[in-house]
């Protein structure tokens, strides 16, 4: 009930105040120029610090509607609540040094100045941080026109009980801050105080850096709407980053041990990073499973409604899958608390850049896209283009893989098939088997084509429609040639052209029909012969 209060009465005080500003510059500009606030900066007051522990959550309803300038008083004072967190830490970890000096010295006197020391720094940062805390929470009550230590009280007490009530607060208040340094046992020795006042410096250290931890995040969270609304946030930011973490003095075994335990064990610090481990592993499960999924999804309703070559379904279906993949990794980075934002925009930054210098890559993207569009040949297709002859295994946008018929794997880009002639050799599924056979001049040639056709007549795999083709037509030099065109399934077509070669062979040499190899007649004349007919010929 006390946020909610607190929220209805956000909306009042970011709205109301700024009606007039909008109906005066609506009337005057036509709503050009952007509403500012008409309260002076000086006037300004913080109110999310009314309570240094709100929801993250809820803060960031707070802080959405607000101005620039409103802004940048609500991050000045978290950042002071966060400055002096820093300075009580700084302050603990001064008194742990102080501690381990009266443990170290044998002079009780020394020892006894340096606990004196380190419990008067611990009490002034102590002082400091709660009067900071306190001055931030009465001007956001002034702000908001509430009390919350009154309003937390029962609704049906008086005042004199709820005065009673806020002096007992008050009290406790200051019983915790005593028992933060606990005065020294009477009859104890310097040595055992500084013991006793270690361990609990470095008990209360834990606890002050999970409050740090706390206010961080909730500067953070201003700090990003005032960036998103223009304001200058990277000095807040550099000082967050440079009071965050723990520090761990190598030289004190102890303390060494007592910060990991407690970081270990502490809200803000082991519990926080394994949950958001355990988020982030679980949102890359999911992840996973909707890529899987949703892929699968695609690719049903391509294969059954749109009907496009398995090489679009699968290039489309694991493009799907990878874009889910990395939305994934950015959320789930998100559940470690890594900002996105900075990559996502030097990414759109070098853009540009990385488009100029990928121009190969883009046209064969362009070309992927051609030929996904055109679909010349599918998954699976005997093809010879870009100069290699393989079966189609997959495709990407960038490239196609071929797998050779001596079984290796090349990789072709795609602008240079789409700008070459395509070959499918499987695209159909009946093909014709081209074979000449050559028989000598001497040798019957119908007897030939008939032992020809009696060969593809027996042979199964030859395709009856169409009819083969048997006949000669080529007088050669050495030969006379016969043509044999039978036509088989595209999956046969290989078998049927070795088979039919050996039976035609084993035919013509049963039947004793040679097979002629190219010949020349050369015909050479002695010297004596050609000097005689020259005579003869020169006496007529």
């Amino acid at each position: 009930m006390r946020f909610e209060k607190l929220l209805l009465m956000l909306v009042a005080f970011c709205f109301v105040p700024c009606m007039p500003v909008f109906a005066q510059e609506s009337k005057e500009t036509g709503g050009a120029k952007e509403a500012q606030s008409s309260q002076p900066a000086k006037d300004l007051k913080p109110f999310t610090t009314i309570d240094p522990t709100i929801p993250l959550d809820q803060l960031k309803i707070m802080v959405r509607p607000l101005t620039k300038q409103e802004l940048q008083v609500e991050a000045d004072a978290w950042f002071k609540l966060l400055r002096n967190k820093a300075r009580q830490i700084a302050a603990a970890r001064l008194g742990v040094k102080k501690t381990n000096e009266a443990i170290s010295t044998d002079d009780d006197q020394q020892a006894l100045e340096s606990l004196k020391k380190a419990e008067s720094v611990q009490k002034t940062a102590d002082k400091m941080a709660k009067e900071t805390e306190e001055e931030l929470v009465k001007k956001a009550q002034e702000n908001l026109g509430v009390d919350v230590a009154v309003d937390a009280a029962k609704p049906d007490q008086t005042e004199a009980e709820k005065t009673t009530a806020e002096e007992q607060v008050a009290g406790s208040s200051e019983t915790a801050d005593t028992e933060k340094t606990p005065a020294p046992e009477v009859d104890s020795t310097p040595t055992h105080t500084a013991e006793v006042m270690k361990e609990q410096f470095l008990v209360n250290l834990t606890k002050l850096q999970d409050e740090r931890t706390a206010l961080s995040d909730r500067l953070e969270i201003v700090l990003t709407s005032l960036a998103l609304k223009g304001g200058d946030v990277e000095t807040y930011r550099k000082y967050i980053a440079a009071v965050s973490g723990i520090e761990l003095d190598t030289s004190d075994a102890s303390a060494t041990w007592s910060g990991i335990k407690g970081w270990i064990i502490s809200k803000e610090g082991g519990q926080r990073m394994t949950w958001n481990v355990g988020k982030f592993i679980a949102t890359l499960l999911i992840t996973w499973l909707v890529a899987r999924i949703g892929s699968g999804v695609v690719r049903w309703i391509l294969e059954r409604k749109v009907r496009l070559t398995q090489l679009a379904e699968n290039l489309i279906s694991s493009t799907i899958k990878n874009i889910i993949l990395l939305i994934g990794f950015a959320v789930a980075l998100t559940a470690l608390e890594v900002d996105v934002t900075p990559i996502l925009a030097a990414i759109g930054a070098t853009g540009l850049v990385v488009g100029l210098a990928l121009q190969g890559t883009l046209s064969n993207f362009a070309s992927g896209l051609m030929i996904l569009i055109n679909r010349p040949f599918d998954v699976g297709n005997v093809v010879t283009a870009g100069g290699i002859t393989g079966t189609v295994r997959q495709m990407n946008l960038v490239s196609t893989t071929f797998r050779t018929f001596d079984n290796q794997t090349i990789h072709v880009p795609n602008n240079s098939i789409w700008n070459n002639v395509i070959t499918n050799i499987t695209a159909n599924k009946v093909r014709r088997v081209d074979l000449e056979f050559s028989i000598g001049y001497d040798d019957d040639f119908e007897q030939a084509e008939q032992i020809i056709k009696e060969v593809l007549e027996e042979n199964e795999l030859v395709l009856k429609d169409p009819a083969p083709v048997v006949i000669t037509h080529a007088l050669a030099d050495s030969s006379v040639n016969i043509v044999c065109r039978p036509w088989a399934k595209t999956e046969n077509w290989w078998d049927v052209k070795t088979a039919v070669t050996r039976e035609v062979k084993r035919r013509f040499d049963q039947a004793g029909i040679s097979i002629p190899f190219p010949q020349q007649d050369i015909h050479v004349y002695s010297a004596e012969t050609l000097t005689g007919k020259n005579a003869t010929l020169t006496h007529k």
